[in-house]
């Protein structure tokens, strides 16, 4: 067999430790008897076609898709985040505030990177509208945040450095 082959034999009950403290056997034999939810898949497409969208500045029909994948899964964090930042394109800084703030709230759902730029770009909103220590709160969050980008990291302790003078 392939080493592709192998690789698609090996599961997560296989390879777990002999001494399962954190139950991985268990959780993988539950997640693999679950169907996907179809509307999750939908709204991660319409999310991915927002994003997109909103690359080739094209804000109207970002903030369409954007919309639609929110109500087919309101708790998707990356979909709220790329909302939020489609209303910033919007110049909608409350509403783009609320969509990183919820993106940071279910942070334990979304990619590192994701929710380090989403704390940067409440921090760079709060700083905008002059409540400079919700800002530099924010900005401590996204200097420091294991996983956050190199840039977004950079990018927040510069503003801290700069805010705390």
């Amino acid at each position: 067999a392939s080493g592709r082959s192998r690789f698609r034999r090996c599961t997560a009950s296989r390879v777990a430790p002999t001494h399962d403290r954190f139950n991985i056997r268990r959780q993988a034999a539950e997640r693999l008897r679950k169907t996907p939810n179809p509307q999750h898949g939908d709204a991660f497409r319409l999310s991915l076609k927002g994003w997109r969208e909103l690359e080739q500045k094209d804000v109207v029909a970002a903030a369409t898709s954007l919309e639609r994948a929110i109500d087919l899964n309101p708790r998707e964090p990356v979909a709220r985040y790329r909302y939020g930042r489609t209303l910033q394109a919007r110049r909608d800084d409350r509403g783009a505030l609320t969509q990183f703030e919820l993106t940071i709230g279910d942070a334990r759902l979304a990619p590192a990177p994701i929710v380090g730029e989403a704390y940067l770009e409440a921090a760079r909103i709060h700083e905008r509208a002059g409540r400079l220590d919700e800002a530099i709160v924010l900005y401590r969050v996204a200097a420091t945040l294991f996983g956050a980008g190199d840039d977004t990291q950079r990018v927040a302790a510069r503003a801290l450095a700069r805010l705390l003078k």
